[in-house]
């Protein structure tokens, strides 16, 4: 009976001991990570603290009639105090950057595919019937009409203004045209770059390239840098040229066609070419996003990522949006993640204002993320009609845009 109760003895102890042994264990365990996990949430609220972000309408215009049918994404260019802007009808405007007045609108009653661009104290764009039509501001501030009237003539009138400038091309402008020493740089549709005269109309050079059954419309503007043109192309890839003579200096395959048909094997030239020091940056839509040495082309590293918009580079990071709407940050020198976030809506390229990258979602939502953790602090409903494509102009804190109906908008981000 006694060896029987020292048993029991002996037994209540071990359990004790074991007890105080897993209560240690876990104070200095699971308890320790609990304590870390609100340390986490602690810097977090501090985060979002630190990056106190406000947004506000300062004017919106209803400017034209947006884009229709089929056609390019159509720009909008700011030059001094004014936004011009273009629709798919051919009224082209001019708003001021500071009230949001039209100053002068005129139908010019093209039916237009892409644009605008403002060159040599010009508005040019291109038409669906694959002409370069440019007009002297000059002339089209003459013709003011009032907005109203400009929109019912537009509509009501099959004439069409006189240019100043008319030129036949082989396809439609793919993008906005570029200007080099009074020269225009054009890319069209069927991936073709020339360098043209626009008075005598005379090919200085052409870089021609092979037609990709299948595709769909690139819009992917040209680079010049350094007495350098730099084109995307279709078939994936990305090359330079001396833009005194086109001589080629280097040509890269970035993205491989690869698929069972030609639609799978899409590499769609979308975004524009962004350069930071001594590295360009491209990616193709259902290809790789790149970072290519400037002066060679040689690849220095690629990612797997889907692009339709425009990237943005600051300091060692790369922001951009994916094709399957995430918002990602690259480490800039080896293209490793540094965060991404998911959005379950269609979402615009982001833009950068102070230590934030701000990123619209296609029905009017506008969001704001921490640039270093990638944290979201920010998240406004303003219900604008917004295309995928559309490109913010920035200045400071000061955002002008299009909408897809038309609406010309000034918004300012305070952080």
């Amino acid at each position: 009976m006694t060896k029987y109760i020292f048993n029991i003895i002996l037994l209540s102890m071990i359990l004790s001991s074991c007890s105080n042994f897993l209560t240690w264990h876990l104070d200095m365990g699971i308890h320790k990570d609990a304590s870390l996990q609100n340390h986490s949430s602690i810097k977090s609220d501090t985060i979002k603290e630190n990056i106190n972000i406000s947004s506000s309408e300062i004017w919106s215009t209803s400017t034209n009639k947006g884009m229709h049918g089929n056609t390019g994404y159509l720009r909008v260019y700011k030059k001094n105090n004014l936004i011009y802007s273009v629709d798919s009808y051919g009224l082209v405007s001019a708003v001021s950057s500071t009230s949001g007045r039209i100053v002068w609108q005129v139908a010019t009653n093209y039916d237009v595919s892409s644009g605008i661009s403002v060159v040599d104290n010009k508005v040019c764009f291109g038409t669906i019937d694959a002409k370069l039509i440019c007009f002297d501001i000059e002339t089209l501030s003459l013709n003011n009409h009032l907005p109203l009237i400009s929109s019912m003539m537009n509509l009501a009138t099959i004439s069409k203004s006189n240019p100043d400038i008319e030129i036949d091309l082989v396809t439609e402008l793919a993008s906005p045209i570029l200007s080099i020493n009074n020269l225009y740089l054009l890319k069209l549709d069927n991936d073709d770059l020339y360098l043209m005269d626009p008075s005598s109309q005379d090919i200085i050079w052409k870089s021609e390239s092979q037609n990709i059954p299948l595709r769909t419309k690139g819009a992917s503007m040209p680079l010049v840098q350094n007495n350098t043109v730099y084109i995307a192309r279709d078939n994936g890839s990305l090359s330079a040229y001396d833009q005194t003579n086109g001589i080629l200096k280097w040509l890269t395959i970035i993205s491989s066609r690869s698929g069972r048909n030609d639609l799978e094997s899409q590499r769609d030239a979308e975004m524009n070419i962004l350069t930071s020091n001594d590295r360009l940056f491209y990616g193709h839509y259902q290809g790789e996003l790149a970072s290519l040495d400037l002066s060679t082309g040689d690849i220095v590293w690629s990612s797997p990522l889907s692009f339709v918009n425009n990237i943005s580079v600051v300091g060692p990071s790369i922001l951009g949006s994916t094709t399957n709407n995430i918002l990602v940050s690259l480490d800039k020198a080896s293209g490793l993640v540094n965060w991404k976030n998911a959005l379950d809506k269609d979402i615009t390229e982001p833009f950068i204002i102070d230590k934030a990258v701000m990123i619209f979602s296609t029905d009017g939502t506008l969001f704001g993320y921490d640039i270093e953790s990638g944290e979201k602090v920010y998240e406004k409903e303003y219900g604008y009609y917004i295309h995928q494509k559309t490109e913010f102009l920035i200045d400071k804190n000061n955002i002008y845009f299009q909408t897809s109906d038309g609406d010309t908008i000034h918004l300012r981000v305070n952080i």
